[in-house]
């Protein structure tokens, strides 16, 4: 007997994921089906594939593993490419990636100072001269003798 699919008479899309689509969907993304992909292959669409895993966790955690799969096969081919085969863009793509390496040299950056000086506005020459003829630890207008 075959199964019989429940579909929205309105969309066509199904209302329920089928009974595989766990497998499904770990399958395809750990080869690295993006969720449209996902959504056609499920035959459904994407709206329906997000409300499908927000609704069964299971679906959610097949797809998240399958990405992981897909991330883990993707950076060992990097990997052995950078390492094994002698490729020096992937191993400065890995570098820059994975520990934070940054072209050039960095002493500029790290070594830079920064200083603001801070000029008073515009003063009468009187004013500038009474701040200027004002001993050291005294105030202007001090009397002490």
């Amino acid at each position: 007997m075959t199964e019989k699919k429940s579909r929205n008479a309105v969309t066509g899309t199904r209302k329920k994921p089928p009974a595989n689509a766990a497998e499904t969907l770990l399958e395809l993304a750990s080869s690295g089906y993006n969720k449209k992909g996902l959504a056609y292959r499920l035959g459904t669409t994407v709206e329906t594939l997000n409300k499908w895993l927000e609704l069964y966790p299971e679906l959610q955690q097949a797809l998240d593993e399958g990405r992981e799969r897909e991330h883990h096969a993707l950076f060992n081919a990097l990997y052995k490419n950078a390492t094994e085969g002698g490729n020096v863009t992937a191993a400065i793509f890995l570098l820059k990636a994975r520990h934070g390496y940054r072209e050039g040299d960095q002493s500029e950056i790290a070594n830079k100072v920064s200083i603001n000086f801070q000029l008073p506005g515009a003063m009468r020459l009187e004013d500038f001269a009474k701040d200027v003829s004002t001993p050291k630890g005294r105030l202007p207008n001090d009397d002490r003798t």
